[in-house]
């Protein structure tokens, strides 16, 4: 069924868990997100990210998501990651969205704080949820994404978020969710993770409103202990999907490597690729859900 991220979150945050928030940017993936989500019994956030846009059109994708959401078996939430302007957030509006990431972050705080501002009062009397992010995510993605260029990896520290700041955005914005940066990586690691689950829990313990929740972003590689440690401490969304889309690469490598050379189609190798997809999303969800009480 088709809900509002907000009503979502509030259960999470009364039981101790997350919900991912995985990007669909096919129709396979979304298959194999919902599906696993189904067979988990667990609500899920399904994204449509701007950096997904040469790879299929917002307009194209988002009657698919919207349909497979109204006829899922558990809560899903129709969501825009990483929406870097205003024209493709309005686009996401009229697409029918339930939740848009305003994502203003390469700005100064204060810059920051009144764009998004903006949006917020623009979109919360249709009823949409909105996500914003504070503290510049670092990149570590195989392909550029646009506004998203590969960063300086050797000191994550510089990129994370200060916990007066948080306060002060939580305070002036009015947003749902905030994405703060504590270690983690857009892409995958090159080093071991080492997230700072004390800011964390100080950024939570700032925000005293109890409708604004934590958000994580880039969790491809995160360490399973660091993750739920992360929810204990105040994390209730999180993003995942660049381990789930790369993963498939081995048995789609294997499958090829079997048939020596004989006719392979296309459309049993996007099945077994579904599979794949779909056992990546189980393994997210299910650690994910591991504090919840």
């Amino acid at each position: 069924m088709l809900v509002n991220m907000k009503e979502m979150l509030k259960d999470a945050e009364r039981h101790n868990y997350a919900i991912g928030s995985l990007n669909t940017p096919n129709f396979e993936t979304l298959r194999a997100v919902i599906g696993a989500a189904e067979e988990l019994g667990c609500p899920i956030i399904i994204n449509h990210a701007q950096g997904h846009e040469p790879v299929v059109a917002l307009e194209t994708i988002a009657p698919l998501m919207k349909m497979y959401a109204e006829n899922a078996k558990v809560p899903v939430a129709m969501h825009i990651d990483h929406g870097l302007d205003i024209n493709f957030c309005m686009r996401a509006v009229r697409a029918g969205f339930t939740s848009i990431m305003c994502d203003r972050s390469e700005y100064p705080l204060e810059k920051n704080i009144a764009l998004t501002k903006q949006f917020v009062d623009l979109v919360k009397p249709l009823g949409i949820t909105v996500e914003a992010e504070l503290g510049a995510m670092p990149n570590n993605m195989p392909t550029e994404v646009p506004g998203q260029e590969a960063s300086d990896l050797s000191d994550l520290t510089k990129y994370f978020t200060r916990v007066d700041e948080a306060k002060k955005f939580a305070e002036e914005t009015g947003v749902d969710v905030l994405a703060i940066s504590i270690g983690t990586v857009h892409g995958m690691y090159k080093e071991k993770s080492n997230l700072d689950i004390d800011r964390i829990k100080a950024i939570r313990e700032a925000i005293t409103d109890e409708n604004v929740h934590l958000g994580m972003h880039g969790c491809s590689g995160t360490e399973p202990d660091q993750v739920v440690s992360a929810i204990n401490a105040g994390i209730k969304k999180i993003n995942y999907f660049t381990a789930m889309d790369t993963g498939i690469t081995p048995a789609l490598k294997q499958m090829i490597d079997d048939y020596e050379g004989r006719p392979l189609n296309y459309s049993v190798m996007v099945n077994v690729a579904m599979e794949e997809l779909k056992k990546g999303a189980k393994k997210a969800l299910e650690l994910f859900m591991t504090s919840k009480k």
